[in-house]
């Protein structure tokens, strides 16, 4: 279990290498195709010297020494179509933190190929969540139980990664999924950048107090119009989603409040829908997505669940952001995308709108909870702030205080 870019499907090489070097038949396991194809060619450039036969639809080759190696993709696949009536001196199974379904498909589709020569796996990758069952089998290997062994490694163990690209990974990620993907230390949030127990305590009710800024995704292609509204307090009020010609798109948006500021999407199709809002009168600003402002806004809402200043609507905007994950691409630089088949309309319109919301310069009053701590705690509010702050200091170093939002005090009510 190993942190990103520590060396581990190199190793793995490695070892099936060694292995055809001395006449064995090994099997490979990748989640996906993208996985298999770095692996075969770099298989084949380091065998060719000795490979007698190879077939690159079957991912096959044969040394002249009567080593074998066959890759397998997991991918839309069944356990009980992966290698059977194969026999394998040893097998690695790279990247298990993403195989779905490992213990399952392991046990019924690659420990029997290791009975006939008592055969060896290994398992390599980063672990995605203390709930996968990659975490599983490595803690199997961690009490010592018979025949396991479980080893771990940093990203900056590897002695050839730059020391400041992972300090600047540091700065762009989340604590947990930093310590999960470059320190190898499960997440319980998987690769949720917002965290799980954080988006579970946002989700609340619309706001009853009046809306003062608004966030505005268009669709694109398959993608929905989402347009989310907040109050003083950065809480939504309003969540409205469909998909419509771009003529009824702008008539709807005409409805919202023309008093209060609008961030639009301005990105391509989106900078004539702006245009027509704007000489129509609406109070709207502009925002273009790209790589790094699409980062800025998203870290803007990780920012806003670590300190629950933001709540969203249940249904579809609670399962787009539990979806939401961090990713990679094939530079190592750090990317946040929704999983195939899930939109992020409304994380995008709520990152818009939280966005406006902090441009205008917004300040939430002072909360009714706040003033309640106050009371209990025998501060008189009214007192000069820096005796007030050092009052609730020394209430929160004696576990006195509790920070409070204008939800907790009084429920669903507490309008």
């Amino acid at each position: 279990m190993c942190g990103r870019r520590t060396g581990k499907t190199t190793g793995g090489i490695v070892d099936v290498v060694e292995g055809m070097i001395g006449g064995e038949q090994w099997g490979w396991f990748s989640p996906s195709y993208k996985f298999s194809t770095e692996v075969w060619r770099e298989l084949c450039n380091i065998l060719a010297p000795i490979i007698a036969k190879k077939n690159a639809q079957e991912y096959r080759i044969e040394t002249i020494n009567g080593g074998v190696i066959e890759i397998w993709t997991l991918q839309g696949v069944s356990a009980e179509d992966v290698a059977r009536g194969r026999k394998y001196h040893g097998v690695v199974i790279d990247e298990a933190g993403l195989i779905d379904g490992l213990i399952e498909v392991f046990n019924a589709a690659i420990r029997p190929t290791l009975v006939d020569y008592k055969g060896s796996a290994l398992f390599l990758g980063t672990p995605k969540g203390r709930r996968h069952g990659f975490v599983q089998l490595f803690a199997r290997g961690e009490v010592g139980e018979n025949g396991w062994a479980s080893f771990k490694a940093k990203t900056l163990d590897n002695p050839y990664i730059p020391p400041e690209e992972v300090e600047a990974a540091r700065r762009e990620l989340p604590e947990a999924v930093f310590r999960q993907e470059f320190e190898a230390e499960p997440s319980d949030d998987g690769l949720n950048p917002f965290g799980l127990k954080e988006l579970e305590r946002a989700v609340q009710p619309p706001s009853k107090k009046p809306t003062i800024c608004y966030g505005v995704d268009l669709a694109r292609a398959n993608d929905f119009t989402v347009v989310v509204g907040l109050d003083e307090w950065g809480r939504w009020t309003e969540y409205d989603r469909w998909q419509a010609p771009w003529t009824e798109t702008k008539q709807r948006i005409r409805r919202l409040s023309a008093q209060a500021p609008c961030l639009v999407d301005g990105t391509g199709v989106g900078d004539a829908i702006f245009d027509d809002l704007a000489m129509s009168g609406m109070n709207v600003h502009k925002f273009v997505f790209h790589v790094a402002s699409k980062r800025e806004l998203v870290q803007r809402l990780i920012a806003a669940f670590a300190g629950q200043k933001v709540t969203i609507a249940d249904g579809i905007p609670y399962t787009e952001f539990k979806a939401f994950e961090v990713t990679y691409t094939s530079q190592g630089k750090v990317r946040y995308t929704s999983p195939s088949g899930v939109h992020d309309d409304a994380i995008m319109a709520w990152g818009l709108a939280l966005t406006m919301y902090e441009k205008m310069g917004a300040v939430p009053p002072e909360t009714v909870a706040n003033i309640y701590d106050y009371e209990r705690l025998g501060i008189d509010p009214d007192a000069r702030p820096e005796l007030r702050d050092a009052l609730i200091a020394q209430a929160r170093r004696n576990g006195e205080y509790v920070e409070r939002g204008p939800y907790d005090q009084f429920g669903e009510d507490w309008t």
